[in-house]
């Protein structure tokens, strides 16, 4: 089975420090392996395209898993895996993902603001074209009244720009994700918004879905 994995600079596993066995020109990497009745407290971690952002990190590899796949909640689990190919995610990708999902969390909320009459501070929300002037009015938006839910969603956006100015991707998708749950009350709409990410990131490196 083909699925996705991210790693850590130099293909290093950033959660349990092991380096991976590498491609090379002509070949995949060397298959790692983990005995099948270790599975799911320990095995080959991948993801499929709908839920790459759960996982953010430097490097983003097509993998190849073996026999025995496990599919719990956003990622998958198997007891062989091999690098195939490093796809071209990079810093800039990564940031470019950050405005993107800031600016589609913008135009969430400014539509919900919009149907509530507040047509003023929806304009004012979809009339900034970058992060740091999307960051300063939503942050306005939401500081008068904590008690405001809706002037609260502003105050996701606001979070998000804040994040994604800093590069911090992991954490934008996470608020904007947590934007759609709250503004909807569903659990759907939190991984509806994820599954969008992940399009988003394979249509963006031509990856298959």
């Amino acid at each position: 089975m083909i699925a996705f994995k991210f790693l850590a600079r130099g293909a290093v596993g950033p959660f349990t420090g092991f380096a991976w066995p590498m491609p090379t020109a002509s070949s995949p990497g060397r298959w790692v392996e983990v005995a099948p009745e270790l599975l799911p407290d320990r095995g080959i971690h991948a993801c499929l395209a709908d839920h790459l952002t759960y996982w953010v990190d430097e490097e983003l590899w097509i993998v190849e898993l073996g026999d025995v796949v496990q599919r719990l909640s956003g990622q998958l689990i198997s007891s062989r895996g091999r690098l195939l190919k490093r796809t071209a995610w990079a810093r800039e990708v990564a940031n470019q993902l950050g405005k993107a999902c800031t600016f589609r969390a913008r135009d969430a909320a400014a539509e919900l603001l919009r149907r509530n009459g507040r047509v003023q501070e929806a304009n004012g929300l979809l009339g900034c074209s970058e992060l740091i002037e999307l960051q300063a009015v939503a942050r306005a938006i939401s500081k008068p009244c904590k008690t405001d839910s809706l002037a609260n969603l502003a105050g996701y956006v606001a979070d998000a720009a804040t994040f994604a100015n800093l590069g911090d991707i992991g954490t934008v998708a996470y608020i904007v994700a947590e934007l759609a749950r709250v503004s909807t009350r569903t659990i759907e709409a939190s991984a509806s918004e994820r599954a969008w990410q992940g399009r988003w990131i394979a249509e963006r490196l031509e990856l298959s879905l």
